[in-house]
């Protein structure tokens, strides 16, 4: 059964956020883990456990650049101990080191210990696929890199950084998703995430012909504004039959 969650708007406030997550079947957050900390800026210190007192799911979603494994490799571990979580996302990014060929080389290094201390823990770990404009990690070669060499790690697929339904269908070739970040795009645009339903992406087409019987987490990223997140669920659920 799917699983529909949202990706939260960290200067919103947190209580009415779940609310009003709550009212259109959102069952978690997806909450950031950036630069060491939780991006929930209305929350006061420490932050994890006013998130756990107010008793609402959520998943991490780690955005790691090259220096981070190092550096808050541990402090995540800690907050899935916490949190007593059996699941976390890694957004792998590379902005602080130039890009070449041998990139995704140092990635799949410094992933691997985190990797080996998660699944000590019994946890399952998602990585996301980047979009064009982040130049690493876009390449289904690059993907390839990662799940070929660590099977139990799944695709988090960002359907939003798609190039085209040809990049599409090649990554689910190369891996089937397990969690999936569903947003708009316009092909024409390296990087954006839209309302459902603004944009070029064909959604019935790409869950009935590209990824059909898909049963895993869906978690929404187009949260700009309430009106995106209603037009944007709206397509969800006519999608999964809600």
């Amino acid at each position: 059964m799917i699983k529909k969650g949202i990706a939260l708007r960290f200067e919103e406030d947190y209580s009415k956020e779940i609310s009003f997550a709550k009212s259109l079947g959102f069952e978690f957050f997806q909450i950031w883990f950036y630069n060491g900390t939780l991006s929930v800026d209305t929350l006061s210190e420490p932050k994890e456990k006013s998130i756990k007192n107010r008793g609402f799911p959520i998943i991490l979603h780690a955005v790691f650049d090259m220096p981070d494994y190092e550096k808050y490799g541990r402090k995540l571990l800690e907050l899935v101990d916490y949190f007593g979580h059996k699941e976390v996302i890694i957004h792998p990014s590379c902005e602080k080191e130039n890009i070449n060929k041998n990139t995704v080389f140092s990635f799949k290094e410094k992933l691997e210990t985190i990797y080996k201390e998660l699944s000590k823990r019994d946890i399952k770990l998602y990585v996301e696929n980047n979009s064009i404009k982040d130049v690493f990690f876009n390449s289904v070669d690059e993907l390839r890199v990662i799940f070929d060499s660590y099977p139990d790690i799944g695709l988090l697929l960002d359907l939003a950084h798609t190039n085209n339904y040809e990049h599409l269908k090649d990554i689910v070739k190369m891996r089937f998703p397990e969690c999936i970040h569903i947003a708009d795009k316009r092909f024409g645009v390296d990087h954006e995430h839209i309302a459902l339903g603004t944009g070029d992406l064909d959604f019935g087409m790409i869950f009935k012909d590209i990824i059909p019987n898909y049963n895993g987490r869906i978690i929404l990223e187009a949260v700009d504004s309430n009106g995106d997140i209603i037009q944007s669920n709206k397509v969800i659920d006519r999608i999964f039959g809600k």
